[in-house]
């Protein structure tokens, strides 16, 4: 996974926009506004900080996309569908060195900020594609495909002239990767006009996501959180929380992990001197006294709430678990760290409702503007 959490990421992006619209009228349904922008510009400022190249994949006249600056893509075939711009796209990543392809349709307004990397959770085991799901549907046309599926989906498409992409989502073994369908689904698809007035609608109902700081191993996040936080703070934003400085994994003694108040400076040790290994090496009595800091930042509804801290005992329901729960449940925006051997723990703590990020700083001001209190 840490190839999608490099800068840039060992992957290209292309946008399948080669479809007829037919249920629209025709036309590029791309081009649809919602929101005061059409979903193409939509799509391409969601995926271009999560890959290293974005394309767009369409027929006839590129001139007519020229105001997106991206290279476009023909497919060469008139009833090739997406499987075709699909093939389009993995042979343009390919040609560019890139060992990954991040697909998606032209006609999804919400999707994930995070869908490069949470798909390259799904492909960590070996596997050389992955789609998304949501609502017990998979979305075949949002998927993560390794380039070196070109040759074999070309003889799909070519020689046995199959069409279907969920029959080539079985063919090369395409593992499902989940999403939330509420209380917004981020693959719904525009395909009529009573859709398209519903998108616009469903724009209004924004709920701030969880960020969660994915950690290659042997990684620390507490340097990027902190600075984080007081840049945000001398931006007059009311930041709260605690962030966890020194681990076991990197060595660091007992007495040297803590978790810090960010306001107030104080320190807790939050580890026993001589402990076993596991659950029973951090101190509770320790985590419960900081967990008081969060308690008071949940009461005064701070704007951000920062806590580095998600190991072993918050995966089990301990530690600093309820405060964070409580914390997203009054829907304030929560930003933490996460190792990546604690994805999936992450992920079933949250219900998929948060959003992965790259340890990066300007992936903590995206999250910020999308998930910032407005007013």
């Amino acid at each position: 996974m840490n190839g999608f959490l490099a800068s840039p990421p060992d992957a290209g992006g292309v946008i399948l926009a080669g479809g007829r619209a037919v249920r629209m009228g025709g036309g590029d349904k791309g081009r649809l506004v919602i929101g005061g922008q059409d979903m193409l510009t939509r799509l391409a400022a969601r995926l271009r900080p999560q890959v290293s190249a974005l394309a767009l994949n369409a027929n006839g006249d590129a001139r007519r996309f020229a105001d997106l600056a991206l290279p476009v893509l023909p497919d060469g075939l008139e009833d090739g569908g997406p499987l075709a711009g699909l093939l389009a796209g993995l042979d343009w990543a390919a040609e560019l060195g890139l060992p990954w392809l991040l697909s998606a349709p032209t006609d999804t307004p919400f999707l994930p900020p995070d869908l490069l990397i949470r798909l390259g959770h799904g492909v960590c085991g070996g596997q050389l594609a992955a789609v998304a799901a949501s609502g017990g549907r998979r979305h075949m046309v949002a998927g993560l495909w390794a380039t070196s599926l070109r040759a074999p989906l070309r003889r799909f498409v070519h020689a046995e002239g199959q069409r279907k992409m969920g029959l080539w989502a079985e063919r090369c073994g395409a593992v499902s990767v989940e999403w939330p369908d509420e209380p917004l689904d981020p693959f719904y698809n525009v395909n009529t006009p009573a859709e398209h007035e519903e998108a616009a609608a469903m724009l209004a109902r924004r709920t701030p996501q969880a960020g969660a700081v994915v950690l290659p191993h042997r990684h620390a996040a507490h340097a990027l959180l902190a600075d984080f936080a007081a840049r945000q703070r001398a931006n007059g934003v009311e930041v709260a929380g605690l962030v966890q400085q020194g681990s076991k994994s990197a060595g660091d003694a007992p007495e040297d992990i803590t978790l810090a108040d960010l306001n107030s400076g104080e320190r807790f040790a939050i580890m026993l001197s001589t402990a076993c290994a596991g659950t029973c090496a951090v101190d509770p009595s320790a985590v419960a006294a900081a967990s008081a800091v969060l308690r008071r930042a949940i009461g005064r509804e701070s704007a951000l709430i920062v806590v580095n801290k998600f190991g072993t005992l918050e995966a089990e329901g301990g530690g600093l678990a309820d405060e964070m729960l409580q914390a997203m449940a009054a829907g304030l925006p929560v930003l933490t760290s996460v190792s990546v051997n604690r994805v999936e723990a992450w992920l079933r703590f949250t219900g998929g409702m948060c959003e992965l990020l790259p340890p990066e700083p300007a992936a903590l001001w995206a999250w910020w503007e999308r998930n910032r209190p407005l007013g």
